[in-house]
């Protein structure tokens, strides 16, 4: 149980610090604490799983919506640690609306790190712009990548191994932000709650009846996240289908934007990268 214990006391370190001096400047810190800690060399995987069942177990990704699996292992007042378990795969190109660190622990990563540079707003949730590669990395067991604030540290994290497993030493979700993802063809789109609940909503209705989507009020927002969201659907409802083709063609008129051919030429880049895993 080596290594809860040393989590546990860096938790209450990164504590301390931002009572102290705030988050600006946490993933410092933090990447920091974790180079002290050496935490890959205590990494146990038995042991997660007895911490996870544990009575005293708090988790914060509670219907386990991010990675193949995340258990929270260490929570504090301003900050908490989990561990992220991935099989062979990439994330989404994303930046984060939170402030830490991660770890490799065990498995490797490959990392690309971005800069966005916007060219022209599409909606209150989405950008155009030119994604730019910074940097490229290889991240093995003791390896530590900083994460800054929201467009500070934008990436794609190529997991390799049949297993990766990362810590992330962090804070929680600044209130009111929303994480961004980015398509290498240049389209940025906030997940935004309140968007995700509309598009949400109306992919239900949908589902349960006929209704006239000319008299709803269905902005450039919501259609362009509702494309991405049913991108290469397998739904043969004709409802949704024929919704589609009106979002594409009032896009594609409005705004001068193929949002079909945007996400193909990136599932395109994707499959290139992947094929090139070691």
């Amino acid at each position: 149980m080596k290594m809860l214990e040393l989590v546990k006391k860096m938790n209450r370190k990164g504590d301390l610090f931002i009572k102290k001096n705030g988050t600006k400047e946490f993933h410092k810190k933090a990447s920091e604490l974790l180079a002290d800690a050496g935490l890959e060399k205590h990494f146990n995987f038995e042991s997660i799983v007895q911490s996870a069942f544990s009575d005293k177990h708090s988790q914060h990704f509670k219907n386990l919506e991010f990675s193949d699996l995340p258990v929270t292992i260490a929570n504090g007042e301003n900050c908490f640690i989990d561990v992220y378990f991935w099989r062979r795969r990439p994330t989404v190109i994303h930046n984060h609306h939170f402030i830490g660190a991660f770890m490799c622990l065990f498995g490797g990563n490959v990392d690309l790190e971005f800069k966005f540079k916007k060219e022209r707003k599409l909606g209150k949730f989405h950008d155009m712009g030119e994604l730019v590669l910074k940097n490229t990395r290889k991240i093995v067991p003791g390896d530590i990548a900083e994460i800054a604030y929201m467009d500070k540290f934008i990436h794609q994290n190529h997991h390799q191994a049949e297993l990766t497993v990362n810590l992330c030493f962090r804070t929680p979700q600044a209130p009111g932000k929303s994480l961004s993802n980015y398509l290498y063809t240049g389209l940025r789109y906030e997940k935004n709650t309140e968007l995700l609940g509309r598009v949400g909503r109306l992919m239900k209705f949908i589902d349960l009846g006929v209704f006239d989507p000319n008299k709803v009020n269905i902005n450039h927002d919501d259609a362009i996240n509702f494309l991405i969201q049913t991108f290469e659907t397998r739904s043969q409802n004709p409802r949704l289908l024929k919704l589609r083709k009106q979002l594409e063609k009032r896009i594609n008129s409005d705004l001068g934007v193929d949002i079909s051919q945007l996400l193909t030429e990136h599932d395109l880049r994707m499959e290139k990268i992947e094929n090139e895993y070691e």
